[in-house]
Formats: structure tokens, C-alpha cells, sequence
């Protein structure tokens, strides 16, 4: 192309290795592609990193205890379109509901030591009694000690996956993306040791994040008495959250000293885990009774952005808005 990039569409036969890492691609045509560099995107199977470098792999399972979903939809008809995804409590685990315009996606992400992909099937469907076909998946939260390997750096599930509760994977590409352009323009494309080394620590930190923002999720939920909850909340290693954790239960709902309380890479932030441990109603040592005044102004608030919320347009409304000639911009 006229930036130079050349698209090999093939398959791969063989890893070849050398001591710089990948010395080649054995493909399906015949031909053996060689490069100086190599990005693994492969997903899953982690060909180069995983597979044909044998990178030792962190897995998660003491926080995220789920490594299945059973995957459904149905053609959407007539029911308003949410502006939000939903997350819902299972028995044992958690099921997402996904608005397309033409199309609602369900899945129900679960843990295999506590219900069958049967007993899974026949929960889901009960909820979701217009779901067509589905399908089961299955998949191992944790990721590989380095992501970026000798001659060979892995951007998204060829890293490191975790659970799709808080849909982190597409933000964790961009990222990872970013941070390979940035080394490749800061070295020249002449990546030096301590570059690779910051990289593979500032990647392992995001899904090490990531995990520990999710172990609150789980933690805490008190929604329902199933064996899988109980051993959420009796069992479940915070893995790096316990000190945000620890200064809540004192402190409330302060961010006073989040710069030191959440790690660095840290997508969420402090006011990430205040959502989540207020909205779960976890409770805390330093409780506050507002005066008269400070209430009303509260109601007040409350009662302006209710107003606000009423005036909105549903996505029915919105949709057809932006396909109307009037949203069309002048020229």
C-alpha cells in the first residue's frame, strides 16, 4: 500500500526459533515469512508468546473464579432499546445483556466448579426464554509474566485475558497498541532493554488491575446466598485491593489519598472502587449526618438531574435524529 504495509492473508505451519526469539513463519503456501519483529495477535492460543516461547502464564483463578460462558441472543422485537448494558446476578456467576438495534445479546458468564454447562443452559434460558441457539465458551482469566519476549510482543487475549464483566479487553489493545508505537518511535525501532523491561512491567500492571477492581465486584455482593457467592465473599483473594479496601471501611467515601492507594495503570481509579463499594452498600466506620441545609441542597441536586432525565430522548429517538437530513452538518 502507499504507506507500505503489505497484507499476507495465510495460514501458519510451523515456528521457527533462533536466539533472538522467532526466526520465521512457516506458512501454508510454502513461503517463510521472516521479520524483525513480531506481533502476536492470536488471541487464546498465544502462538509466539505462548506456545512457541513458552512464557510462564499468572493465572487469576483465586480471584476470578468463572471460566465459562454460555452465549445466546434473539432478534430484537419491539422492546426499547437500553442505553446501558445490563449486568445481572446468577447463581453462579453473572449474565450480560448486550442492545443492538436489531438484535439483543445475552451471555452468562459462570464458574464450572459450581454448575454444569447444563444446569448453566437450562438458568439462562429460564431468564431468557426467546434466545435462539447458543454456545458455550470457555476461557482462563490471568496473563503472561512479560508480554513482550525477545523479538516478539503480544497485544490483547495473546497477553492476558481476564472475565468480560467489565469489558476491558478492547480498551486493553489500545493501550498496549500505544504503548508498542510509542517505544518503536521513542528508540528509533532500536528497542533497548530498559524499554522492553518498563513495557512488560506497565502491562503487567494494567491486568494486574484490572483483577484487583473486579475481586471488589465479587467480594461484596450480597445479592444471593448460592454456594458460588458465599465462597466469592468468604474465599476470594482481593489481589492488591486490600489496602483501597481497608481505607474505605475506616474512612468512607474519601479520595483524599488515591494517588497512593491505587496502583499505578490503574484504569478505574479511587472513585472506580468508591462506586462500586458505596453501590454495594459495604459498610464503613466514619459515617456522616448531613445538616438540614446540606440535605436540601442534596434533594435539590437529585431533583434538578430527575428533570434532566425525564427531558431525555429515548435511542429510538436518537437514532432517528442522526438519520434525519437536519443532523446532517452545514457546509
Amino acid at each position: 500500500s502507499a504507506l507500505g504495509v503489505n497484507t499476507i492473508d495465510d495460514t501458519v505451519l510451523e515456528v521457527r526459533q533462533d536466539d533472538s526469539g522467532i526466526a520465521g513463519l512457516v506458512l501454508k503456501s510454502g513461503k517463510t515469512e521472516a521479520a524483525d519483529l513480531y506481533v502476536d495477535c492470536s488471541g487464546f492460543a498465544s502462538v509466539l508468546l505462548g506456545k512457541a516461547l513458552r512464557e510462564p502464564f499468572v493465572g487469576f483463578k483465586r480471584t476470578l473464579l468463572c471460566d465459562r460462558a454460555v452465549v445466546g441472543g434473539w432478534d430484537r422485537e419491539g422492546e426499547p432499546i437500553k442505553p446501558y448494558t445490563t449486568c445481572e446476578t446468577m447463581d453462579a456467576g453473572w449474565a450480560w445483556q448486550i442492545e443492538h438495534e436489531g438484535r439483543i445479546n445475552r451471555g452468562y458468564v459462570y464458574s464450572s466448579d459450581f454448575i454444569t454447562d447444563e444446569e448453566a443452559e437450562r438458568e439462562f434460558r429460564a431468564k431468557n426464554p426467546k434466545v435462539t441457539a447458543t454456545r458455550v465458551v470457555r476461557f482462563v482469566s490471568g496473563r503472561y509474566e512479560r508480554s513482550w519476549v525477545k523479538n516478539v510482543v503480544a497485544i490483547g487475549n495473546a497477553s492476558g485475558f481476564v472475565e468480560p464483566l467489565e469489558a476491558t479487553a478492547l480498551g486493553v489493545i489500545a493501550l498496549e497498541s500505544e504503548w508498542l508505537a510509542e517505544s518503536l518511535l521513542d528508540t528509533g525501532g532500536q528497542v533497548r532493554p530498559t524499554h522492553r523491561d518498563l513495557y512488560n512491567r506497565a502491562t503487567g500492571a494494567c491486568w494486574d488491575a484490572i483483577r484487583a477492581f473486579l475481586a471488589v465486584h465479587y467480594r461484596f455482593n450480597t445479592r444471593l446466598d448460592t454456594p458460588f457467592w458465599r465462597a466469592c465473599r468468604d474465599d476470594l483473594d482481593l489481589a492488591g485491593a486490600e489496602e483501597v479496601v481497608g481505607y474505605y471501611r475506616e474512612n468512607g467515601p474519601s479520595a483524599l489519598w488515591d494517588q497512593l492507594l491505587v496502583r499505578p495503570f490503574d484504569q478505574f481509579g479511587m472513585r472506580g472502587y468508591l462506586a462500586m463499594l458505596v453501590g454495594q452498600k459495604v459498610p464503613y466506620n466514619d459515617t456522616y449526618t448531613p445538616a438540614d441545609a446540606e440535605l436540601a441542597r442534596w434533594r435539590a441536586h437529585v431533583g434538578k438531574n430527575k428533570a434532566a432525565a425525564r427531558k431525555a430522548v429515548t435511542v429510538k429517538e436518537a437514532l432517528a435524529f442522526v438519520r434525519s437530513p437536519r443532523a446532517v452538518p452545514a457546509r
